[in-house]
């Protein structure tokens, strides 16, 4: 009997956690009728997932009143900025959520409406029920949870609406620019309207965020500019006056020591001549600092084809001798390249040809392109040399040689051909090239004996060309200008001179350059000797896939008895097409081109022979492949084909 009660204790103990258990059910089950929330302040995002996917939630719309409808970005920046509107698909379970998401908007909204100038602004919010079939409206009742009427009533949707006053917009009045010289001294200088348009400011203009701050950028850039190389922003002050309505804003700029440029350094160089690669700045030694030459000279890096990457950046602090180091890092890239291409045309049929190149040959950029070429039309091999910086930095010797094998309907024989002279880039876009010249030529035409010429003289140019690609223009423009005065140094004896002008340009419609309109020209003429006088590849011809598609190749102009070209002494060319790149790899080209040769050494007449048709692009990695089809809208009989179709690499010109 003693050991009953203990017994009855071990039994009581062990009933009691479950007892516990119970008791905590029932508590939790009571407090989950009478809808206290033991959330413990989840956000909303987290209140669905801790009550289940089957809580209700309120769908919402939002609705911004108060915005002139002209103010088109200011509306496009609320809604950019709109949590509520961001969330809209999310929609909270309780009112309480989407007014936490009105008030976060309210603060965004406010910061918008100042950033384009309305500092006076008022924004506030107010939620109401969405209209029913009725047309009624009210006021959303004021709920922080879902309804009582049970999780099988849905809550009824409202409207967030936001009331935005806006105000009249705040100008500009005046900007000041405070400089903080090298030894901590300031001085105060107001911008007049010249200098406030040169950043993109202007007086009584409104006070938007964007350029006021894009302004301050722009003033340290100039002293960049003004031999200030460690020049930076320093505080700005803004002051508005709610009377006026306007704004004054100082700048404040933190000069650092005028400088110089010291001493340049290379890295990363391998096979180039670092003393060469050093030599591609384009500032004199010593010459005053300027971002604009560390620009130029990485773009001139760039277009030596040398670097795969290449860096030209302020090595150090301006020293005692007021001198910053210059360093310049490069990535070498290969030097060689083996390559070729293939063309079609129903006139010349099919062609190829392969090259070599060499772009560092002695280690300071020489280049050297061999290249081998084969048609039904001709055959034969090419050499090219240069050699950059030939006693001055913009100019190069230039080498160059031919011999070709003919076989067109024009003339057939043999063509070699050599040049000697010096290329030199000036401005921007400009190069000019002059030079001695030689060739031999025994050749063949349906006009002109079986003559031995060996001529000699000279042969100049100016070139200007701004394009954005050489294979794929698509903005910029193309401009030649050449002369080459001859005469016989043997054989059959000759003088005279040839000129001519060679243009294109290209008028992009959109950004991307998916729609241009490119037109091109050219005008030339010979003077001195007849034509029965001058070499058959000296006269000029007309026709073919490089000038007007349609015609056969050099058919356009005079014709014999056999329908066989003798060329002229002039020619006058023309085209226009529109390229449209309808997807990311297929464009559509429709074009009209035109061309005459004549006797005279001007044009007789403005009475072109035209042509149209339709082309095909497929754009790849290395620049457009072309299938064009042209129909000869002046055709001859027994001279011209009904069409000619040409495939090749690269636009037209």
């Amino acid at each position: 009997m003693t050991g009953q009660p203990g017994h009855n204790a071990i039994v009581r103990s062990k009933r009691l956690p479950l007892l516990l258990l119970l008791v905590c059910a029932a508590a939790l089950a009571g407090c989950s009728s009478r809808g206290i929330d033991l959330r413990l302040g989840l956000g909303d995002e987290k209140e669905r997932a801790v009550a289940g996917d089957s809580v209700p939630t309120i769908p919402y719309q939002v609705k911004l009143t108060g915005v002139d409808p002209q103010e088109k970005d200011l509306l496009a920046a609320l809604e950019e900025t709109s949590t509520s509107l961001r969330l809209r698909d999310r929609p909270p379970p309780t009112l309480a959520g989407l007014n936490r998401r009105a008030e976060d908007d309210i603060e965004r909204f406010a910061a918008v409406l100042r950033s384009f100038g309305f500092y006076d602004g008022r924004v506030a919010s107010a939620l109401r029920n969405t209209p029913a079939g009725n047309g009624e409206t009210g006021w959303a009742e004021a709920a922080t949870t879902p309804s009582d009427k049970g999780r099988d009533t849905m809550p009824q949707p409202v409207t967030l609406e936001f009331l935005i006053e806006t105000g009249p917009p705040y100008r500009l009045a005046r900007a000041d620019l405070l400089l903080t010289g090298p030894d901590g001294t300031t001085a105060s200088h107001p911008l007049d309207n010249k200098e406030l348009q040169k950043v993109g400011l202007s007086s009584g203009m409104r006070a938007e965020a964007d350029p006021i701050i894009q302004a301050g950028r722009r003033l340290v850039d100039r002293f960049h500019h003004d031999d200030y190389p460690l020049a930076k922003a320093g505080n700005r002050t803004v002051i508005a006056d709610s009377a006026a309505k306007t704004l004054s804003v100082t700048y404040g700029v933190v000069t650092g020591r005028e400088a110089r440029f010291g001493a340049v350094t290379v890295s990363g160089a391998e096979k180039v001549d670092a003393d060469f690669i050093a030599g591609y700045r384009t500032w004199p030694e010593g010459g005053q600092f300027s971002p604009a030459e560390i620009a130029a000279t990485r773009r001139e890096l760039a277009k030596s084809k040398l670097f795969d990457a290449a860096s030209v950046d302020l090595g150090g602090p301006v020293n005692d001798q007021g001198e910053i180091p210059i360093t310049m890092q490069v990535s070498e890239s290969a030097h060689r390249t083996v390559g070729g291409g293939i063309e079609y045309s129903t006139a010349d049929g099919i062609g190829g040809n392969g090259f070599w190149e060499h772009r560092n040959l002695f280690g300071s950029a020489e280049r050297l392109r061999l290249r081998l070429a084969a048609s039904q039309l001709q055959q034969g091999a090419e050499a090219g040399f240069s050699k950059p910086r030939f006693f001055q930095r913009r100019q190069s010797l230039v080498v160059d040689g031919q011999g070709k094998q003919y076989n067109t309907a024009a003339y057939e024989g043999q063509l070699a051909d050599s040049f000697v002279g010096v290329e030199r880039r000036f401005a921007q876009y400009w190069t000019a090239t002059a030079g001695l010249t030689a060739e031999y030529s025994s050749l063949t035409g349906a006009d002109s004996p079986n003559e031995d010429f060996y001529l000699g003289g000279m042969r100049a140019s100016i070139r200007r060309d701004s394009t954005s690609n050489p294979l794929d223009p698509t903005s910029g423009s193309r401009l030649e200008m050449t002369v080459s005065p001859l005469t016989s140094l043997g054989g059959a004896s000759t003088r005279f001179i040839s000129a001519g002008v060679n243009g294109s340009s290209y008028l992009p419609f959109d950004r991307a350059g998916h729609y241009v309109v490119a037109g091109r020209a050219r005008l030339a003429g010979v003077w001195g000797e007849e034509r029965s006088a001058l070499p058959a590849h000296k006269r000029y011809y007309s026709g073919g896939g490089g000038s007007v598609r349609g015609y056969e190749y050099q058919k356009i102009g005079p014709l014999d008895e056999n329908h066989d070209p003798i060329g002229g002494r002039s020619v006058v060319e023309t085209g226009l097409e529109l390229r449209a790149r309808v997807s990311e790899h297929i464009g559509v080209v429709p074009f009209v081109e035109g061309g005459n040769v004549f006797d005279d050494s001007q044009p007789s007449s403005l009475d072109l022979r035209w042509a149209a048709g339709l082309g095909l692009r497929y754009y790849t990695a290395i620049g457009p492949l072309r299938l064009d089809f042209a129909l000869p809208l002046d055709k001859r009989e027994g001279s011209d084909d009904d069409f000619q179709i040409y495939l090749s690499i690269g636009q037209a010109f």
